[in-house]
């Protein structure tokens, strides 16, 4: 499934991708369509540039000896002071497959041998492709976690994919009180079925919120439910104004916390988190039906709150 331009996806016959001297070809089971696919569809993304197949939540069988796998479509140098630091998520040479290099809409894909991980016996392929926005999640957590004590009561704005990945690492995590908002009663009805507390909008005082949305209007709640002390982690993508009342942070010492996808580390906790999670929001496909369900997502929220690609 080939992105040749805004609102434009075609279903090509191409050339079999060939492995680079470190690279391995997978032959895709599984491959998730990701809501900044949608964006960089809908409105032409500059760090998506066509012709291109996208594609980086996915899982498959490695070509060589028949493993099944998840691959961290994540590609760091390894060598920057970023890397060094253990922060290769902010590499500045990184490159991610589906979006500098040719991605998981397809039958195969080539990735870099070192970025694909086996996966646990017994799992799921489909719930393999869900490690990549899972990782996310734990990301996020992981570095709003970094002071003491843990947050009670948390937040979550969106109830898209990755909105209901960062709930269900906060539970996991122990958290007593967790609130899903999202304007959608479709979502808003999986929420309430995955067993949060679901709204249309947040209202009172939390420890901790999450915006898995990045508008400028879900960022200045996301400030403003904070109580004093409290941190917000900025997930979402949507746009790129802040939108926040900045008197409001300094005089009540809140904290912004900024995100970007994940280390391998935290790619490889979401493998063991990925198994025991519940899949009841998750739609297949097939690939050749790919271009058709790029335009229903893009007409709105689905019950199905993840949809996936089988080739």
């Amino acid at each position: 499934m080939v992105y040749t331009g805004p609102h434009e996806l075609r279903i090509e016959d191409v050339p079999e991708p060939v492995a680079g001297e470190d690279d391995v070809v997978v032959a895709v089971r599984a491959v998730g369509i990701c809501g900044s696919e949608l964006e960089g569809f809908a409105t032409q993304s500059p760090f998506r540039v066509p012709p291109l197949i996208m594609g980086h939540e996915f899982a498959g069988v490695r070509m060589t000896d028949g493993a099944p796998v998840v691959v961290n479509p994540l590609v760091s140098c390894g060598r920057c002071d970023a890397c060094q630091r253990g922060q290769s998520n902010i590499c500045r040479t990184r490159t991610i497959v589906g979006i500098q290099r040719p991605g998981a809409f397809a039958e195969l894909v080539a990735v870099p041998e070192r970025n694909v991980h086996v996966l646990p016996e017994g799992m799921a392929f489909e719930a393999a492709a869900l490690v990549e926005p899972l990782a996310n999640a734990v990301h996020a957590f992981r570095l709003a976690q970094r002071d003491e004590p843990p947050p009670r009561r948390i937040g979550v704005i969106g109830a898209g994919t990755l909105g209901m990945l960062t709930a269900y690492v906060a539970r996991r995590r122990g958290v007593s009180r967790i609130v899903v908002a999202d304007t959608s009663p479709v979502r808003r009805e999986v929420a309430a079925a995955a067993g949060y507390e679901a709204v249309e909008r947040l209202e009172g005082e939390f420890d901790l919120v999450f915006d898995a949305v990045g508008s400028a209007g879900t960022r200045a709640d996301s400030v403003a439910l904070l109580r004093p002390g409290g941190t917000s982690v900025w997930i979402g993508l949507h746009g790129a104004d802040a939108g926040f009342d900045g008197y409001d942070l300094i005089r009540n010492e809140k904290r912004v916390l900024a995100t970007f996808c994940y280390t391998d580390g935290d790619f490889r906790d979401g493998i063991d988190l990925a198994r025991e999670l519940d899949r009841d929001w998750l739609r297949l496909m097939p690939l050749e039906d790919g271009v058709e369900a790029f335009y229903e997502l893009l007409r709105g929220p689905t019950p199905s709150v993840k949809t996936m690609l089988v080739p």
